[in-house]
């Protein structure tokens, strides 16, 4: 009996744009879980110029705490992006949130993005549509600890009313199946911009966050995650370019879904905020080398940084 899922297991190979390759070059991992991960303000800036020099369509970068909020975080994040800018002023990049458990009822946890919009060539959003649970640990019996991370109904329709005003493009993060259903509210009411995406997060053993293979939410890094993702965009009344994220996964021995992703016009973002493989310590530059090689073994093109910039709708 077939399914919904078997066309896009049948499907050959298709696509009628390049594919766009973002470097995702820091985050909540720490030198412990890889020492080429940058921390500092010098080293998110030599990471950033180092693999937009390289041919990624844009950089995602987080500052040096998460913990910062609103005017605070916008000036921690331009002690890096100040440097950054005076190298390459067109570079497209965007911002993380904050982090939520330390927001007022009345914050959305996105506040440091019009500072960032006006002084530093932001043009690109996260909105993260639900809550998710991150494990960070077990204890001597084997019971989860972790933190909650995520927005509520309220906080997301502030961050895309935000996001309009501005015409942000939105990165819509979907962690689990019902943050889709979240965002398709939104995308099947008109109520995006134009260069909006669906980013896939398809999670790995050591999940988002862990040091152990703990990972405990989210869509496993298969083909049949990629397809069901698929399947359910094929609803939405406004179409969006694709990305996927593979988390928790050393991604640099098994490539079957990267390849995929890209056979079947999907885009991808890579970096070590999401990587994490306790027996590899790749450099950003060597993932996003390993993707463009994918790519090329395609045969597909690689976007340009403006042909980047005009899938994000950036004039």
């Amino acid at each position: 009996m077939s399914t919904a899922l078997d066309k896009y297991a049948d499907a050959k190979p298709s696509w009628d744009h390049p594919v766009v390759i973002e470097s995702h070059i820091n985050g909540v991992r720490t030198k412990e879980m890889n020492p080429h991960t940058p921390v500092g303000y010098e080293e998110i800036a030599e990471d950033a110029i180092r693999c937009w020099e390289a041919g990624a369509g844009a950089i995602h970068a987080h500052n040096t705490s998460f913990d910062l909020l609103g005017e605070n975080a916008y000036k921690d994040y331009m002690r890096t992006w100040d440097n950054v800018l005076a190298k390459h002023p067109d570079i497209t990049w965007y911002p993380t949130t904050c982090n939520n458990l330390r927001l007022l009822p009345h914050e959305n946890g996105l506040e440091h993005v019009p500072y960032l919009y006006d002084g530093a060539n932001v043009r690109i959003g996260c909105v993260d549509t639900g809550l998710t649970l991150f494990a960070m640990d077990t204890d001597e019996e084997g019971y989860l600890s972790g933190p909650e991370f995520g927005f509520n109904y309220a906080r997301v329709a502030s961050q895309v009313r935000m996001f309009r005003e501005r015409d942000l493009a939105m990165v819509f993060g979907v962690y689990e199946p019902g943050h889709l259903r979240h965002a398709m509210h939104y995308v099947n009411r008109g109520l995006v911009t134009q260069g909006s995406m669906w980013d896939f997060y398809l999670i790995g053993d050591y999940g988002l966050t862990a040091l152990e293979p703990i990972g405990t939410n989210g869509m496993k890094p298969s083909l049949e995650s990629l397809y069901y993702y698929l399947h359910m965009i094929e609803e939405a009344q406004v179409k969006l370019p694709w990305y996927i994220s593979i988390w928790g996964q050393g991604a640099l021995d098994d490539t079957t879904v990267l390849r995929r992703a890209i056979e079947l016009g999907g885009h991808i973002k890579t970096g070590l905020e999401l990587f994490y493989d306790p027996a590899r310590n790749p450099t950003n530059l060597e993932l996003l080398q390993q993707a463009m090689e994918i790519a090329k073994d395609v045969g597909r093109p690689i976007a340009t940084h403006d042909e980047a910039r005009a899938l994000y709708n950036i004039r």
